[in-house]
């Protein structure tokens, strides 16, 4: 008498089920028996086929793992794993343009692949196809939330912390060669004495040093600049230009307050592409709660906002801001509305500093910086290093506004100015010609 067709496939889903919690144990042996049993009543079943076809491949047996992978094909086309690993068996039979073929096709049913594009790296680096590889290493990298961490954890699989690695190297010493190439020329002028720690924050930045903070709340997010004195808080007294833009308040709240009543040109502060995890932006993220009014933004005047407001402007340019293409300086009216919190988080760098001249302050609105929580006043600049972490919150029922801006901290000197400057272009060069950003 013939088994009902339910109870079959309740009885092979559970000899997978106990397959499944067999491999993740490490009993490869035993899983491997129970899912040639699965086969001989299922024959289609992809996930048995799939976890044979790797156990051969892995001793070896190349024939019978593409003959795994093709039936599984034959039963699930539009499974990305699959390709990838036909890919693996083609690349080892010497066929790298099939195995290519194959693994821009699991790339395409499934984008964020991230071991797919990490081999497709390695079958572009044997075709000899050097740029090529950076993107697709640089294009995996990207889709791990903290990729460092597969480095350090010593229970990720062995191949894939291998294959990490590999692409955590070759993108190093791309990111390297490009950054020397433009460090040359400030090298030539200033002598290598002069550039030891943005050399060393070079190092940082591509992971061939490890960072040693010397505070454990300044963790910058992008540039560690080593042997920079960490200090969280300034003392405006110690800048000989805060008395000029102290003087024009009054001027820059009435531009200020001009933006706010018309709205045009402000935006939500955090914007987070669509896809991206918002993490701890959640809640502020494209939200009217802390809006921006940007005069320069990402190192370019916003000239439609720039010309509403010319005393700003004025008053700008008597602080020795950062001029660093693509990134600096940034000059912004930052507008945290009643019962506003911005969350603790680390700037990018700590090469520079950030100014708020305070404009508009109502009570019970404060900012923490690293371990001392500070109020604004207005009309007197508070100066902090925001590579620190920070976060900041408006408990009133009013409206809070500050200017923002940034300048150079002043343990850095001009030589080294140059060398960060020229650190940045380097990285924006391997970003555009690798992950096509900046």
């Amino acid at each position: 008498m013939n088994q009902p067709a339910s109870e079959a496939a309740w009885q092979i889903q559970t000899l997978a089920d106990s397959a499944r919690q067999l491999a993740e144990r490490g009993d490869l042996h035993e899983a491997e028996k129970i899912y040639r049993q699965i086969l001989e009543a299922a024959p289609y079943h992809v996930r048995a086929l799939n976890f044979l076809a790797v156990q051969a491949l892995g001793r070896g047996e190349l024939n019978q793992s593409q003959a795994y992978l093709e039936q599984a094909l034959r039963a699930a086309p539009d499974r990305a794993i699959l390709h990838q690993n036909l890919g693996l068996v083609l690349k080892e039979r010497g066929d790298l343009q099939q195995a290519l073929t194959c693994l821009d096709r699991a790339l395409a049913l499934k984008p964020d692949h991230k071991t797919a594009a990490m081999h497709k790296g390695v079958v572009l680096e044997e075709l000899g196809r050097k740029d090529e590889a950076l993107a697709a290493y640089w294009q995996a990298w990207r889709q791990f939330p903290n990729p460092d961490a597969v480095l350090r954890n010593d229970d990720a699989s062995s191949p894939t912390r291998r294959l990490v690695m590999h692409a955590a190297a070759s993108l190093s010493k791309a990111q390297l060669m490009l950054i020397e190439a433009e460090l040359a020329p400030v090298l030539e002028r200033h002598g290598p004495e002069a550039l030891v720690r943005v050399r060393e924050a070079a190092e940082i930045y591509a992971g061939i040093r490890p960072p040693q903070h010397q505070h454990s709340l300044q963790q910058p997010a992008y540039i560690y600049m080593p042997g920079v004195p960490p200090r969280a808080f300034f003392d405006r007294t110690e800048f000989p230009w805060v008395p000029e833009l102290e003087a024009a308040t009054g001027a820059i709240r009435q531009e200020l307050e001009a933006a706010m009543v018309s709205g045009q040109g402000m935006a939500p502060y955090v914007q987070i592409p669509q896809g991206t995890p918002p993490q701890q932006w959640a809640a502020l993220n494209g939200s009217a709660a802390w809006t921006s009014f940007h005069i320069y933004k990402a190192g370019q005047r916003v000239e439609a906002n720039a010309a509403r407001c010319p005393a700003t402007l004025k008053a700008l340019a008597a602080v020795p801001s950062p001029a660093i293409p693509g990134h600096a300086p940034e000059a912004l009216f930052s507008i945290l509305q009643p019962g506003a919190h911005i969350p603790p988080h680390f700037g990018l760098a700590n090469y520079k500093l950030v100014v708020h001249l305070p404009l508009i302050v109502p009570p019970d609105c404060a900012i923490r910086v690293g371990h001392e929580t500070r109020g604004w006043k207005e009309g007197e600049c508070l100066i902090f290093d925001d590579s620190f972490q920070h976060e900041a919150w408006n408990r009133s029922p009013d409206t809070r506004a500050v200017l923002i801006l940034d300048l150079w901290n002043p343990a850095v000197t001009a030589a080294e100015r140059e060398g960060i400057t020229a650190l940045v272009a380097g990285i924006t060069a391997f970003n555009r010609s690798y992950g096509g950003a900046t």
